[in-house]
């Protein structure tokens, strides 16, 4: 075996988690955040408002108005909550204060729905104006705590309010995200009483309806509610239409359109062009759908040619303003337009109340975004490049980035997205943009590259982030000709400062690539150059990069080494005031504490970061998570298991997906392992260990991770005295015909010289070990030195050598004992407590071991067997059995009871059983005559 073929457990950690520069959006639309103005000449719904109004006054938590597209849901919730605002101005009982948001698809971002969902609440009515800046705070971060989290802070802050708040969602359609739905039936558990959630959309979300139903919770309208009455479909085309329809047209027409309120209202823009209303009103058939097709080609064909290409053209955005209609129609009547269709009730909503932001019905838009496909595709591409273009000089970089995608217009929402590549405001949405551009641009833009190849690595998917790499570099090389310092071609030309700092980055993520491959030197060579290349000002991919070398250490099995280059990453981070990269450069040097065999440092400085999560609302952040399995595993060690099991299976809860988190998740899950082995819940450690082998077989987890699980399977194997197996796995290690083992992890040698010892093959276990000891000891590495020297013990013992297995375990005996390791010894099982029982006979640590027997769970293992007795029993009527001849000999070596149930690991009623047998077998009735018989028959020695 070589020097140095043991891998570093979560040695490749940093590997797999980097830095996710997450922050709330810059710029919130204002327009999302206002509740829409009501029309003047709207027609009132007192009947639907009272119901509303009573689900309230009953305490339901949700008002439900579910309806498909134009059945009037945002301007019935218009009028309701104008209600509600009268009657608090008429100072009544209950303040009622409205928030509002009005929902699209962008909102399925998590990050971006709750920073709307924040500001929304916070721009309420004589609302603190500090209410929500912990949730913000939290979500400013840079791995932002999981959504329950950050509700939780909003939900206590609203419990603190005396007024009632009516949030109002509209739009919810929109939302696919099963995300946000979370956070949603996460916020309706929890509502506070003053608390109202009312919910506008096309269909029902996934928020558990009926539960709400059948706990009384909820009040809902739907579309056999929301329909006009013939009443109001009267009012509606007659008085705010201005038709002069006879009662019977009005009937046809509102049997026709079944009470629909958008085809009424197409109906009536469409009659008000026609001298004989009867007959065109005889003319709608069909379902909504085509009579929504008819009338559309109806209105248009009133409208001017101006009017008819001002909607079309305009269709593609979700919002418009007169600069930015201007600009995607070339023309200067933006505001006159708006304004003439707004007065033509033709489907165009204000947005505020200065009518400077409006909107087309979504029915009208979707309408007119189809015959624009079907009739002018061709327009498509320039509209989306003029939106784009207008947004961009604007400053809403974001939406110039989504019309330049629809436009195909690549290059440009490349050039756009690599501009604020270190500014991304959410991460889900900067990796959808990767996603819709071709693969070729992306290739060609070394920005991108390096941060598509960082979030393919942390996915586990190796090859295409080494092909970013590679691309990257490659266009570095065809962009700059370091003889001249010219481009070479035209594709955006990179200064040397900018090429310089790409060469950095990229040279940074490769060490981590090194690190996964396990090779130390390619690591260092790497990561020294990142140090190089980048800009000093450039402090968070400097601590970044500074991280990898810590790892190099540890692969050369220098810890003193990698403390020291850690310690220098976190000074780095600090510098950097990036709270979650301190948190990273904390965590790798609590686990190279760990491995100095510092348990109570580990312990202290695990605790004191989970504070500082805290106090920077990232506690429940995949680091906090990993850092929190760390501090649990110390705990185990220290023999706190309950406490450990708690703290290890909170900090996997924390780390949550793991798609994009595939080392803190796997390390974490073998820490649960380890404490449920500890704790004897090998059916609880087989199951974590099942579900990471079929995680596996999913992802391209890191190999030490994979092999680690494997190990623990073979472990538990032995511990159920399934040798076979473990056996089995042994043989699989063995790859080459040189018979050497191949690059291992501690647990893996560990498991193999377990195994060893337990097929008999002591000879080849004690080479292991020896080798395995030279190496720990070369590099400080304590802990490892601690297990080695225990297995040596065991070795030494099953190969007959009692002597010098108590040497090597005095000497472990005194590595362990000033950082007060429990676990490490007690997790051998019965062997090692008869070894230990043999050392406090001679005088070897005496408390530190009794503490360690202490420990040792009372249950007799089915795998405890004493040794047959070979001795003559011919005058008892009934022998005695091999383990009451051995409790009876310990009888006579002065034991007590307690002491004879740790010293076999069995408990202290099964010792009493024992002695009851004894004395009955031999006749006696004190332990002192039960002595002098066993002796006279020499059935015991005499001591």
């Amino acid at each position: 075996m070589h020097e140095h073929a043991i891998a570093l457990d979560g040695g490749s950690l940093m590997s797999e988690i980097l830095i996710y520069n997450v922050t709330m959006p810059e710029i919130l639309l204002r327009t999302k955040l206002s509740v829409p103005p009501l029309r003047a000449s709207m027609i009132p719904r007192p009947h639907l408002i009272e119901r509303l109004s009573h689900g309230l006054k009953l305490g339901h938590k949700l008002t439900l108005i579910s309806a498909p597209a134009g059945f009037g849901k945002t301007t019935l919730v218009c009028e309701w909550v104008g209600n509600l605002r009268l009657d608090t101005a008429k100072e009544s009982q209950i303040n009622n204060r409205i928030a509002w948001l009005s929902l699209d698809e962008d909102d399925n971002d998590p990050t971006r729905f709750l920073a709307y969902f924040i500001t929304a609440l916070k721009q309420v009515e004589g609302i603190e104006t500090t209410f929500g800046d912990a949730a913000l705070s939290m979500l400013r971060a840079s791995q932002p705590p999981p959504t329950n989290v950050i509700l939780s802070s909003l939900i206590n802050e609203v419990s603190d309010i005396p007024d009632r708040i009516v949030l109002v969602l509209d739009d919810y359609h929109s939302i696919e995200s099963a995300s946000v739905d979370d956070a949603h039936t996460f916020l309706l558990e929890h509502l506070p009483p003053q608390m109202h959630l009312v919910i506008a959309t096309r269909d029902d979300p996934n928020l558990n309806i009926p539960r709400l139903r059948g706990r009384d919770q909820l009040t809902e309208l739907r579309a056999a509610d929301l329909r006009f009455t013939s009443a109001e479909a009267a009012e509606f085309l007659n008085h705010v239409m201005g038709l002069d329809l006879s009662a019977n047209d009005i009937s046809t027409l509102e049997t026709r359109t079944e009470g629909w309120i958008a085809g009424l209202q197409l109906a009536a823009i469409s009659i008000q062009g026609h001298k004989d209303s009867t007959s065109l009103i005889k003319s709608f058939t069909g379902s909504h759908r085509f009579v929504l097709d008819y009338l559309i080609e109806e209105v248009l064909s009133q409208q001017t040619e101006s009017v008819q290409t001002f909607l079309l053209q305009t269709s593609i955005l979700n919002r418009l303003s007169a600069s930015l209609c201007d600009a995607i129609t070339g023309q200067d009547n933006g505001q006159e337009t708006l304004e003439v269709l707004e007065r033509a009730n033709l489907f165009v909503i204000p947005l505020d109340n200065e009518r400077q932001w409006y909107r087309y019905h979504h029915l009208f838009a979707d309408s007119l975004r189809q015959r624009l496909q079907s009739t002018q595709p061709e327009q498509l591409p320039d509209l989306h490049r003029r939106a784009s273009a207008w947004y961009e000089q604007n400053g809403f970089i974001d939406e110039a980035i989504e019309h330049a995608l629809h436009g195909k217009d690549f290059e440009q929402a490349a050039h756009l997205i690599e501009e604020q590549v270190d500014a991304i405001s959410e991460h889900t949405r900067f990796l959808r943009w990767l996603d819709a551009l071709p693969v070729k641009v992306i290739l060609s833009k070394p920005h991108l590259c390096i941060f598509h190849a960082r979030h393919l690595f942390t996915s586990g998917k190796m090859d295409e982030a080494e092909e970013r790499l590679q691309a990257a570099e490659q266009t570095l090389d065809l962009c700059y000709d370091p003889a001249t310092g010219n481009s070479l071609i035209e594709l955006d030309p990179l200064s040397g400062s900018d090429r310089i700092k790409i060469q950095g980055r990229v040279a940074a993520i490769r060490a981590f690539l090194a690190v996964y491959r396990g090779d130390a030197q390619e690591t260092i060579d790497y990561a020294r150059q990142a140090l190089d290349y980048l800009p000093k000002q450039d402090l968070t991919w400097r601590s970044v990069a500074a991280l990898p070398l810590g790892d190099a250490y540890m692969f050369k099995g220098d810890i003193a080494a990698a403390y020291d280059t850690r310690l220098e990453a976190l000074e780095m981070s600090e510098k950097s005031g990036h709270p979650f990269m301190i948190l990273i450069s904390n965590g790798r040097l609590a686990w190279t504490l760990r491995q100095q065999g510092k348990l109570k440092q580990v312990i202290h400085l695990c605790e004191q970061q989970m504070q500082y999560a805290d106090e920077c609302g990232i506690s429940q952040t995949l680091v906090a998570g990993w850092l929190e399995a760390q501090w649990a595993e110390a705990l185990a060690e220290l023999d706190d298991l309950d406490r450990a099991v708690q703290k290890a299976k909170k900090g996997i809860r924390s780390i949550g997906s793991i798609s994009e988190n595939l080392a803190a998740f796997g390390w974490s899950n073998l820490y649960l392992v380890k404490i449920l082995f500890s704790k004897g819940d090998m059916a609880g450690a087989k199951e974590v260990i099942q579900a990471m082998e079929n995680i596996v077989r999913d992802y391209d987890m890191h190999r030490s991770i994979s092999l680690q699980i494997s190990a623990w399977r073979a472990r538990i194997g032995l511990e159920e005295n399934e040798l076979e197996a473990a056996s089995k796995w042994v043989e699989e290690l063995r790859t080459d015909a040189s018979g050497k083992l191949p690059f291992l992890s501690e647990i893996e040698c560990i498991v193999l010289a377990r195994t060893l010892i337990a097929q008999e093959n002591v000879g080849e276990a004690t080479e292991l070990l020896r080798q395995l000891l030279v190496t720990a000891k070369a590099g400080e590495h304590t802990s490892r030195t601690i297990k080695i020297l225990i297995l040596q013990a065991l070795a030494l013992q099953a190969g007959g050598d009692t002597d010098q297995a108590i040497t090597a375990l005095e000497k472990a005996l005194t590595l362990a004992k000033p950082a007060g390791f429990i676990r490490i010894f007690v997790d051998e099982g019965p062997a090692m407590a008869r070894l230990l029982y043999d050392a406090l006979a001679r005088g070897i640590a005496p408390d530190y071991v009794r503490r360690l027997l202490a420990a040792f769970p009372l249950g007799e293992p089915e795998q405890a067997t004493a040794t047959k007795s070979k001795v003559d029993q011919s005058e008892l009527i009934e022998p005695l059995s091999d383990r009451e001849i051995e409790v009876l000999q310990l009888i006579a070596e002065g034991l007590t009871n307690p002491e004879i149930s740790l010293r076999l690991c069995v408990s202290l009623n099964t010792v009493k059983t024992h002695t009851r047998n004894i004395y009955a077998k031999l006749g006696v009735h004190t332990r002192t005559q039960a002595v002098a018989r066993g002796r006279a028959l020499g059935i015991i020695r005499s001591v």
